[in-house]
Order: C-alpha cells, then structure tokens, then sequence
C-alpha cells in the first residue's frame, strides 16, 4: 500500500506515522528526515537546500527533487509519506512523479482535529514553561494545580516561550487547516481522500486509520 499522511502541526516527536507504517509493514519516508540526510551529508540537494533555507522555506521544485531522489535510488514498492505533500503544487508534482514512477498512491490519510481536540491542545501546550537556567528542563502543571514559578529540578526561572502563547498555538492550527484544505479538496475529487479524527494517542489514531484503510477496501 502506498499512504500520504496529512498531519496536524504537533509539538512532540511522537505521531501515529510510526505506528501506521509498522502496522501496515511498509517504509515510512518522512521528507524532513530526507533533508536533514542531504545537509549532513553534504549533497548537491543538501548543499542548495542549507543555503536557501538561511533566507527562507524551500521552493517547491526542490522538495519535490528531494522526494524524487529518494523514491529513484530506493524504489520502495510500498511506502507511508509523511509530512509531504504540504501544499496543493507539491501534491500536484508528487502525483506526477509517482505517476512516471509507476507506483501512485492509493489513499491520503488526512488526520483531522475536531474543534474540542484543537483546545485540549492549546491548553495543553501553553500551559508549558522552560527552565532559563536549563532548558532541557520542561515543566507542566497537573490537572488542577497552578503554574510554578520556578523550576523544581534547579530553582531556575521558568518563562513561556512565544511560541507556546495561546494566540500563536492557534495561528498554527488554522494556518495549517488553510493550506491542507486545497490538498484534501484535490485527492478528495479523485476518490483517494479518508479522513481520521486525530484523537487520543497515536497508537489510538493508527488504528482508527487502519479501520477506515479497511472499510474503504485497503
């Protein structure tokens, strides 16, 4: 089977991607892992990619060259896309790409947030302070307890950062809804879009996907 997995902005490392593709046995390619590969390694791609990215977020044309090479060099007969495509021109491109590569996908997953979910997570996220002394030190209140005021690893003061404000967690979100909503729109008109609540852990939200892989035949 060959997934795109469209995913609400996270803040932790954890998702159901691991999850899904372990299930389903398949490769999971994650395009942020793809470039962190080339700059470490020093690659063409690698090299045009750090210098862009000192001025700004990589052109199109370029992700989709990263992907590209990927897919050529390992030319994996079943996969999970993860974080790609982005924005309607990417999914436009890697629908071309899969297409010359005679592997198209067959479903795009995409994880959707209801509208209670989206606050438990605004909360959940601005409720964390760091440490200033140690920032590997984070700290969050439990259920019905107040903010500390100083780390209690350390004593450090701890402070929000600004991007852990409620207002710019939320900007997140309905930036991110804005630009999936074309890309949905996109697979949806061509029969290969299911959509998942992204509730509960990700374990939790891979095996709804994979319930729903099955009701749509998969």
């Amino acid at each position: 089977m060959r997934l795109a997995l469209l995913q609400p902005p996270a803040w932790l490392r954890e998702g159901p991607a691991d999850s899904l593709a372990r299930a389903l046995t398949v490769a999971r390619i994650n395009f942020g892992d793809l470039l962190r590969a080339h700059i470490r390694q020093g690659t063409q791609l690698g090299l045009r990619s750090s210098e862009i990215l000192h001025r700004g977020p990589l052109p199109d044309e370029l992700i989709t060259e990263i992907v590209r090479d990927h897919l050529r060099r390992t030319a994996p007969a079943a996969f999970l896309l993860d974080h790609h495509p982005l924005n309607a021109a990417q999914a436009l491109a890697l629908d071309e790409l899969l297409h010359e590569l005679g592997t198209p996908l067959d479903k795009v997953v995409h994880l959707r947030l209801p509208t209670e979910e989206v606050e438990r997570r605004v909360r959940h996220q601005s409720a964390r302070r760091l440490c200033r002394s140690d920032p590997t030190h984070h700290h969050k209140p439990s259920a019905g307890t107040h903010a500390l005021d100083a780390c209690n690893i350390c004593g450090g003061e701890l402070y929000q950062r600004e991007d852990d404000t409620e207002k710019n967690i939320r900007g997140r979100f309905s930036r991110h809804e804005a630009t999936v909503a074309p890309i949905s729109h996109y697979y949806a008109r061509q029969g290969r879009l299911v959509v998942v609540d992204a509730v509960g852990t990700p374990d939790e939200t891979a095996g709804r996907v994979l319930s729903a892989l099955r009701w749509h035949g998969h």
